[in-house]
């Protein structure tokens, strides 16, 4: 038998593997439930989150672990968080002012009393700084994931660093809201290309950094950017160049690169393998996809990732699970290029009785 990291890689690469590998799109939050610890938790200590990323493979018996860069040496330095009536705020250390909360419900981000002004023009988004890859390993912003990394490998796992935020989720962030950002493409499209250009410039140095501390695989994408949103003809302009420069420094490093995909994603399916990418995620059957669809169109141009029901794993029964997992190795193995996972990212509170009935069709139906 093959190790995982040897497992995930053939099926990148386009070969036949001992078995499907199981690869859930787990976040730090259900990582930590699963974990016994709460998400509070890794919000007031990331390197918590870290760590549970790795529990979570463990636990489930995974074939990948996924890690984001953590704040940084700087931040422990100068900020805080504490805990009052179920609500984290961010202090600043020196001064003692509260900064801002983190939205705990959702996916943990900070919500600044004070944020910064949107752009509002060219030159202002070509003034966007760029930290440099050296930047962030001197910044102590991988130093767990560094250690986490290796142990991953110690255990014989893949390992992914996470680089999200190439194109529509980050002129979200920069022009403060998701309707202003998507209008951006028809009201001043030079302003969303100098955005977008930003934004890989930045994923650019963070695939570097993580490609420096051993990682076998980078995470792009972004929330927005699927055929629940956007056309075919923004995503083909805008969004597919962006993913390629991306994948294309990965493959420069000498490492995979997957594309999570939310949302339906059918109206792209035949232009996908054009974004540079050795997988694609998520194939999510809630929003319109499957796995038996998508690997009609897609052939055998891309590798496939997901199809689970979040919902199911969430609120379905162990045998619910199980035979929904099944269906998707039905229609996904056949020639290979397939990992069994999830529509998208596991929702926090799924029983972790629901993740072992997916991970046992591995077992019972998995192998070639």
């Amino acid at each position: 038998m093959i190790s995982s990291r040897e497992r995930v890689a053939k099926v990148f690469r386009g070969e036949i593997p001992d078995m499907v590998p199981f690869f859930p799109t787990i976040f730090t939050d259900h990582a930590c439930y699963a974990s016994g610890l709460r998400f509070e938790d890794a919000i007031i200590n990331p390197a918590l989150g870290t760590e549970c990323m790795l529990k979570a493979a463990l636990r489930y018996r995974t074939d990948a672990v996924r890690f984001t860069m953590g704040p940084g040496t700087e931040w422990y330095q100068r900020k805080i968080v504490r805990e009052t009536d179920g609500v984290l705020v961010q202090y600043d250390r020196d001064s003692g002012q509260a900064e801002g909360f983190f939205d705990t419900k959702g996916g943990g981000g900070l919500i600044l009393h004070e944020p910064p002004q949107p752009v509002n023009s060219v030159a202002e988004a070509e003034s966007i700084s760029v930290k440099k890859a050296k930047e962030y390993v001197d910044g102590g912003y991988l130093d767990d994931v560094r250690q986490f990394v290796g142990k991953t490998h110690d255990h014989g796992l893949f390992a992914v660093g996470m680089v999200g935020g190439q194109t529509i989720n980050f002129m979200v962030e920069k022009l403060g809201g998701a309707e202003k950002a998507l209008l951006c493409f028809f009201d001043d499209p030079d302003l969303a290309r100098v955005l977008i250009g930003k934004a890989v410039l930045i994923s650019l140095e963070k695939v570097r950094a993580f490609i420096g501390i051993g990682v076998d695989c980078i995470y792009i994408g972004d929330s927005y950017a699927s055929g629940s949103v956007i056309s075919p003809a923004i995503y083909e302009e805008f969004c597919a160049p962006a993913y390629r420069r991306v994948a294309a420094e990965a493959h420069r490093g000498g490492i995979f690169c997957y594309k999570h995909c939310c949302g339906n994603y059918n109206p792209f399916l035949d232009k996908m393998h054009l974004s540079g990418i050795d997988a694609m995620d998520g194939l999510d059957p809630t929003s319109g996809m499957s796995v038996k669809h998508t690997k009609e169109v897609v052939g055998s141009q891309l590798s496939l990732m997901g199809g689970l029901s979040c919902l199911s794993l969430l609120q379905g029964t162990e045998l619910e699970v199980y035979e929904e997992a099944r269906k998707c190795i039905e229609d996904g193995k056949p020639g290979g290029r397939y990992l069994l996972g999830s529509g998208c990212a596991v929702p926090r509170f799924t029983p972790p009785e629901n993740m072992l009935a997916a991970r046992k069709v591995i077992d019972d139906f998995g192998a070639y």
